[in-house]
């Protein structure tokens, strides 16, 4: 059988992206399937978030200032992945959704286009999940997608989902001065954390002036000139805006799956993930996948080396694999919250005695004070040998810091040698000796 393309990657998201660029940097023949806009929508809420968390502890910021902010900045995201610059570096673009047809021959096929591989690559971006209560479909509410297109900051706010999404808009809209509920039928606000981790990150959100309504159900929603979000318990809550912050889950239905053996993981009706090995091999042989598409909590804010060991099996061997544990991740609050590999009840689970919670505070370190803010800790998980088992870093500059523990992780470097590290003074990594 003739193939026309090394990889073809069914795009969406900034992985895709950066997965055609380096396949073609190393010689092979490549075709970007993406839908118009996808990657666009991925890059804003990126940058929504974080300029969100930038401003709303910023003085004299503004509404307008920030929607300003955010639409220079998408100006400037990712220069080297421009679609332009991809198709002049030799990857073929086709800016026209795709999906799978098995027959005769495997291929993907578009409106105008029949394209054959070695290789596949699923990469597709996400949307957020719309849950089943009644009333909501028919309401104007907002997306973190749609947030910025308000003219004005929302007098009040209601964000429903303990999404990272929904945990740092919350906090960035109470700093901004609105006034902020988060609802959410979770009993804890970081499912995926220590108790006492997801404890912090509450105090910081009530801190900020957000209403938390945990462990919630909610009974209906509607809408007539302001929402009305009505629990099970009775209580009524009314708010100007109402922003759905829920799980995303990644967009697979016109991919024709199915037609290829392969199924996704569905919750609730929802396709919310699609089953990888460690090698990032779904079940048909020859199509990979990557990015948010592989599912979990922090799916949307980790790192993007999934990409790189995808395609790369996507055309070469030996096959490598991917460390699911080890990978870091970001929450977008102020001060951020960064975390990597086990946390302390996983730890003590896995090794028992064997397993140290080391932790320091922000504020025995000079850098922090500078800023006046000193709230905040850096805990590590370490075995008796010195290997690390995780982190999770909370504090001003985290998402920095949390570069150095997850060279140590992956390199396997013990903490005995991390002391060898020179820091500068004053800065964050100060507390690297400490720990």
């Amino acid at each position: 059988m003739t193939v026309d393309y090394d990889a073809v990657i069914l795009g969406g998201t900034v992985q895709g992206r950066e997965a055609a660029a380096l396949a073609t940097r190393e010689g092979a023949r490549v075709a970007l399937v993406e839908p118009p806009g996808a990657v666009e929508r991925c890059v804003h809420r990126q940058i929504v978030l974080t300029a969100l968390a930038q401003a709303g502890t910023a003085q004299n910021s503004t509404w307008d200032a920030l929607r300003s902010q955010v639409k220079a900045l998408e100006t400037v995201a990712y220069p080297h992945l421009s679609l332009d610059g991809l198709a002049t570096s030799g990857v073929d673009v086709v800016l026209e959704a795709g999906q799978f047809s098995p027959r005769p021959n495997l291929a993907v096929t578009t409106v105008t286009r029949r394209l054959r591989s070695r290789g596949y690559l699923l990469a597709p971006g996400t949307e957020v999940t719309v849950p089943d209560i009644p009333g909501l479909a028919e309401t104007p509410y907002l997306t973190v997608d749609t947030l910025l297109n308000l003219e004005a900051l929302p007098e009040s706010a209601i964000v429903l989902g303990r999404s990272g999404a929904a945990i740092a808009l919350a906090q960035s809209l109470a700093q901004l001065g609105c006034q902020t509920t988060l609802i959410t039928r979770g009993d804890q606000l970081l499912p995926t954390e220590d108790p006492d981790i997801s404890a912090f990150v509450e105090a910081l959100l009530e801190a900020a002036g957000v209403t938390l309504r945990l462990n919630t159900r909610l009974d209906a929603i509607h809408y007539k000139d302001r929402f009305g979000v009505s629990l099970v318990d009775g209580d009524l809550h009314k708010a100007q805006t109402l922003v759905l912050a829920t799980a995303s889950h990644p967009v697979l239905g016109p991919l024709n799956l199915s037609s290829i053996g392969i199924h996704p993981q569905i919750v609730h009706g929802v396709a919310t993930a699609l089953p990888v090995d460690d090698r990032l091999a779904t079940a048909h042989p020859r199509v990979f996948a990557c990015g948010p598409a592989i599912g979990g909590y922090w799916a949307e804010a980790t790192d993007r080396q999934d990409g790189a060991i995808a395609i790369h099996n996507a055309l070469y061997l030996p096959l490598r694999k991917v460390s699911f544990l080890n990978r870091p991740a970001l929450l977008h609050t102020t001060p951020e919250y960064a975390r990597i590999g086990l946390t302390a009840d996983q730890a003590r689970r896995w090794y028992g005695s064997e397993a140290t919670v080391v932790q320091v505070a922000f504020g025995q370190i000079l850098n922090p004070h500078y800023g006046n803010d000193i709230t905040g800790f850096c805990r590590w998980l370490v075995r008796a040998d010195g290997q690390i088992l995780g982190a999770q870093i909370c504090g001003p500059g985290a998402s920095e810091l949390m570069h150095t523990v997850a060279l140590a992780i992956h390199q396997k470097i013990p903490i005995q040698r991390l002391d060898r590290v020179p820091t500068l003074s004053p800065s964050q990594a100060e507390i690297i000796p400490l720990m």
